[in-house]
């Protein structure tokens, strides 16, 4: 009975002893990198404030512009992707807001100056895909020819979409 326990334990250790020189000195695995759909836009420039303030005697009242706001976007679509722009509210009869986006790079192609409702979005570039493009500036024109004094606010929402 003691030579049986001896001779198992020491096939036990041989086992073990060949189960550890069976390892191997490297191993490997599949590393999977998986990029998502990225379409992000930034506003730098903060809210702005347009004051029509003059008018030319017999002409109607002098626009008031602003281009200190700049849009930044990434997008990695292989397709074409669009900006718009819209209010949330229209202004008052008679006052309207426009804006331009300067396309400093990229694909992307500015569709100049658009005006601004609540009704429907405005295309404001076309032709983004598989880029990243800062300092893009807004151009913004406020018209009212003949509107009576007030003071409106409204929100301007930027939104990329597939074109």
């Amino acid at each position: 009975m003691k030579k049986l326990t001896i001779l198992l334990i020491a096939i036990g250790l041989i086992l073990q002893i060949s189960g550890i020189a069976m390892a191997a000195n490297n191993d490997n695995h599949l590393v999977t990198i998986t990029i998502v759909a990225v379409n992000e836009l930034a506003i730098t420039g903060g809210d702005i404030t347009l004051t029509i303030n003059s008018a030319t005697a017999g002409s109607g009242l002098t626009n008031a512009t602003d281009n200190t706001c700049a849009l930044d976007w990434t997008t990695n679509s292989g397709t074409n992707k669009k900006i718009t722009g819209q209010l949330d509210t229209d202004y008052s009869a008679g006052i309207s807001l426009s804006v331009n986006v300067t396309v400093a790079g990229g694909n992307g192609a500015s569709q100049g100056n658009q005006a601004l409702t609540s009704g429907s979005a405005a295309d404001l570039v076309r032709d983004m895909h598989n880029e990243f493009v800062s300092a893009n500036t807004l151009g913004y024109t406020a018209s009212a020819p003949t509107a009576s004094p007030v003071s409106e606010a409204k929100t301007v929402t930027y939104t990329i979409l597939d074109q």
